[in-house]
């Protein structure tokens, strides 16, 4: 069954990524994300059906609306591509996880484990788009992923009889938002100016609630680091002048490192433990 699944994971991230392209592009515009139907934004033709296959529908027109020949940004297959990596790669993760029999109590907590990285999965390539474009983080995001962890902690809780998981979540959630509201706080004082937005305090929150105190230690140093280097980067290429540093959004980098934590979070440990020995 694994095969099938694993091309099944595949092809509901294409197609659940295919409506976060909607989300994407109409939320910042404060636009419904379900009227009007799918159209080309520079004919206003409908898009029908067999054109809005994910990727193949984009590679078929060869990037351009069937209607006007406008061109259509890559960026919405790669978004489509992107959602079924992820939703694979999460699948295989837990799949990788389970026991060839498990129990019945062990079977529901790794099926709904998968099905919550997906909604958290779906909601970082939201947040991380639009907060490159607009510097904007939804609610829906943030606090959204927030409820998610601690709801999934509960659910834990209940099912393995530990307590351990839902106060996990809630001292990650407690942890990951105090952190960065101190790194907002003394950054503001050291730039004179607002040092990052509320959303991306709320968005380590939601990160600490989904995956504990821990986490949100890996993923505060690998999203600095990776950012640094981008900004130091555009810097030189005079992309951004030094005085603009804090305006580069910080999101999506917190979801790099929220993803690195995700798969590859005790080797990642292990090997900064390893430099001491």
């Amino acid at each position: 069954m694994v095969p099938i699944l694993s091309v099944f994971s595949f092809g509901l991230g294409a197609c659940i990524a295919s409506f976060l392209n909607v989300v994407i592009w109409r939320v910042p515009r404060g636009e419904s994300i379900v009227s009007p139907p799918s159209h080309c934004p520079k004919c206003n033709a409908p898009i029908r059906w067999w054109q809005n296959v994910p990727i193949v529908s984009w590679l078929a027109l060869r990037g351009k609306c069937a209607s006007c020949r406008a061109p259509i940004s890559p960026r919405y297959v790669l978004v489509e591509a992107l959602g079924g990596c992820l939703f694979l790669a999460v699948f295989r993760m837990v799949a990788a996880a389970t026991p060839p029999s498990p129990d019945v109590s062990l079977l529901l907590a790794h099926t709904v484990s998968v099905f919550v990285l997906w909604i958290w999965v779906s909601l970082m390539i939201v947040g991380s788009f639009i907060d490159y474009d607009y510097k904007l983080l939804p609610d829906f995001v943030t606090v959204g992923g927030m409820v998610l962890g601690v709801v999934y902690g509960a659910f834990q809780s209940a099912i393995f009889h530990s307590m351990f998981y839902v106060l996990n979540s809630v001292a990650g959630l407690a942890f990951g938002f105090g952190l960065l509201w101190l790194v907002r706080f003394f950054g503001s004082k050291a730039f004179r100016r607002e040092a990052m937005g509320m959303g991306d305090v709320f968005l380590m929150g939601a990160v600490g609630a989904l995956f504990g105190p821990v986490a949100v230690l890996v993923t505060l140093i690998l999203s600095s680091v990776v950012g640094s280097v981008v900004g130091v980067a555009m810097i030189l290429l005079s992309k951004t002048r030094l005085g603009n540093f804090a305006e580069i959004p910080y999101g999506p980098y917190i979801c790099l490192g929220c993803l690195a934590w995700m798969f590859y979070g005790p080797e990642l440990v292990g090997m900064y433990i390893g430099m001491f020995k």
